[in-house]
């Protein structure tokens, strides 16, 4: 039987969390789940963010018992939350990866993004990126969105192990 996996993609806001998740999940065959969409946005991140982190693990679990070979969750990741899902799912018999996205700030503002980002998005950008949000160690892997020039991936780009990441 093929181990269940979990590969959190984590990164500050603009980071590219969500585009690599998606194309990470359609060439795996597996299930892509955005963080962003469970949390409520009515109130500040840090007031829902146990409901948030509940709803992923449980979203996740189901689509591995409903047979994904893989799940990628694109959320941002500080150590207690990293702990929380790793714990829960764990506990529940599945492997996790981390794979922290580093951008910069100007990269992500002013990059081939094609997304605008409100005031209030760039302040929070800045705070993620002086809090380390693009580098945690507890990462698995670093990934450097600035080295991506297409945005067709394939199987092998995504596959490939590469120490220069």
């Amino acid at each position: 039987m093929t181990a269940k996996r979990v590969v959190l993609l984590n990164g500050p806001i603009g980071a590219g969390k969500t585009t690599l998740g998606r194309a990470a999940a359609r060439i795996l065959g597996g299930r892509f789940i955005d963080g962003d969409d469970y949390a409520d946005h009515s109130r500040p991140w840090f007031c829902s963010l146990r409901r948030t982190t509940d709803a992923i693990v449980e979203t996740a679990l189901r689509a591995l018992r409903e047979a994904a070979p893989v799940v990628i969750v694109a959320y941002p990741l500080n150590r207690a939350t990293w702990f929380y899902i790793c714990r829960r799912l764990h506990d529940a018999g599945v492997a996790t990866g981390v794979i922290s996205l580093r951008a910069s700030y100007e990269r992500i503002i002013g990059g081939p993004r094609g997304r605008a980002f409100t005031d209030a998005e760039r302040e929070r950008i800045r705070v993620m990126l002086a809090e380390g949000y693009a580098e945690r160690p507890f990462s698995d892997l670093i990934f450097d969105t600035a080295k991506v020039t297409d945005s067709k991936i394939t199987k092998e780009e995504l596959l490939k192990e590469d120490d220069d990441l």
